[in-house]
């Protein structure tokens, strides 16, 4: 199967889970997202397209586990300027969905070390 056509496929599998998701849901559907994209540098360019193509149909914390692990420049990019038009606009729904996608990127993400410490934890995950 293409990587990208199975990101998007575990993105709308976990989706299709419905409600809160804890992080042992999470984790299984993102490592292996992460490690697709990090076994295809070549479509770099793909995935990114692919992640900010994702919002409305993936879980946030799908999102954000992936961004934190992943902090790819082209998503982190188009999320900064998703943010600004939601500001632009009085979108106060749509601007702190963005903002905790940003926060995602940042290497003290609280969320790392609360939650997703499973994963975050190990050594050489980064």
């Amino acid at each position: 199967m293409d990587p990208v056509a199975r990101l998007r496929e575990l993105a709308l599998a976990l989706s299709d889970r419905h409600g809160n998701f804890g992080a042992d849901e999470v984790l299984p559907y993102a490592a292996e997202a992460i490690a697709l994209v990090r076994q295809h540098p070549e479509r770099l360019a793909d995935f990114e397209e692919e992640f900010v193509y994702l919002p409305p149909h993936a879980p946030p914390e799908f999102i954000e586990v992936c961004m934190h692990a992943l902090r790819l420049p082209g998503v982190r990019a188009a999320f900064e300027a998703e943010q600004s038009a939601a500001i632009a606009a009085n979108d106060w729904r749509r601007e702190p969905v963005f903002r905790h996608y940003l926060e995602a990127f940042e290497d003290d993400w609280g969320d790392a070390a609360d939650f997703y410490s499973e994963y975050f934890g190990k050594p050489n995950i980064r």
